[in-house]
């Protein structure tokens, strides 16, 4: 009979959870209404019950009233968005909860730590994710130079012919592709004669090199990429469970599809299509960073159900 994989580390990561947690304790503790800036995460279902709780999600700041009780999301500000609200008198220690994930505060200080010694800071990320704003802010703001695909790497070459510069490095946003970061190295260096992009460490002990990257892609997107590997190796489908603006959920889908296994990319149970399980024993199951275990726990509920319900227990990789 078919069996179901889930995926080790599918669903939250502690960032998300971290956030959540401050966004519903502030909310429980809060007789008026909760605003926070965009999405707190990127989860349509996990905003739906936020929001269930009390919870306003604005996108322009100038939507919070004055003096409002506030969460920041996990992906992080920029700088711009604190000054913004300490003119409605918002501030931390106050009335303003960060709950940014500790992880991007990493690669925010990594940037910063980067540019003061020096080296002209190029960003590997999507444009117009948080994230990769809130990063760009410390660096160069609007002017920051972002790549967003590992083919791209021209760009970065012209980029870097076409400017003096004393030092280069590039950075990652926290959940780009592991192997889009390797190739995005290994392609620019292939069009270098002299000079290569050297890895730098996280601890930036190193910052001697005219070229040079830092590994920022975080711990739990590595973790749900290699599970994918894995799932790949024994599964003749694969789900991926996330939101539709997920960078990290949209990055595991594309590494199923690069492996050549059938892959689906869903937000719920709902969008499962019975015809996709047709002739399939061995089906996986993962989830982005800011999927919610419950939704994990429905899918997996409903293909068993799909497959006649006669599947042996889920296992565990």
């Amino acid at each position: 009979m078919p069996d179901i994989k889930v995926a080790k580390h599918a669903g939250f990561c502690f960032g998300v959870k971290k956030a959540i947690e401050v966004a519903e304790d502030v909310a429980k503790n809060n007789d008026g209404k909760t605003y926070v800036h965009g999405q707190l995460v990127h989860n349509e279902k996990v905003i739906q019950d936020l929001e269930s709780k009390g919870i306003v999600f604005v996108e322009n700041i100038n939507e919070i009233p004055q003096n409002a009780i506030t969460v920041l999301r996990a992906h992080g500000e920029p700088g711009t968005t604190y000054q913004l609200l300490k003119e409605k008198s918002i501030t931390k220690g106050n009335n303003l909860n960060d709950a940014t994930c500790p992880l991007v505060t990493l690669v925010h200080n990594v940037a910063i730590k980067l540019k003061n010694n020096g080296y002209e800071v190029i960003l590997f990320g999507k444009k117009n994710h948080p994230e990769a704003i809130g990063t760009s802010y410390h660096l160069k703001g609007k002017n920051t130079f972002i790549v967003e695909h590992e083919d791209d790497y021209e760009q970065v070459l012209e980029y870097i012919s076409s400017n003096v510069f004393d030092k280069v490095a590039i950075i990652s946003q926290t959940t780009m592709s592991v192997n889009g970061y390797k190739k995005l190295i290994e392609n620019i260096n292939s069009r270098l004669d002299k000079e290569k992009f050297e890895l730098i460490p996280l601890s930036l002990k190193e910052l001697d090199k005219k070229y040079g990257y830092v590994d920022t892609i975080c711990n739990p997107t590595k973790q749900r990429q290699s599970d994918i590997d894995e799932l790949a190796m024994d599964r003749d489908i694969i789900i991926v469970i996330g939101g539709l603006n997920s960078s990290n959920s949209k990055e595991l889908y594309a590494k199923a599809k690069e492996f050549g296994v059938e892959s689906y990319f869903i937000q719920s149970a709902e969008q499962l299509n019975p015809e996709w399980f047709d002739g399939k024993e061995k089906i996986g199951v993962t989830a982005g960073a800011s999927t919610p275990d419950y939704l994990i726990d429905e899918v997996s509920h409903r293909i068993k159900e799909i497959t006649s319900g006669k599947q042996e227990d889920e296992i565990k990789i």
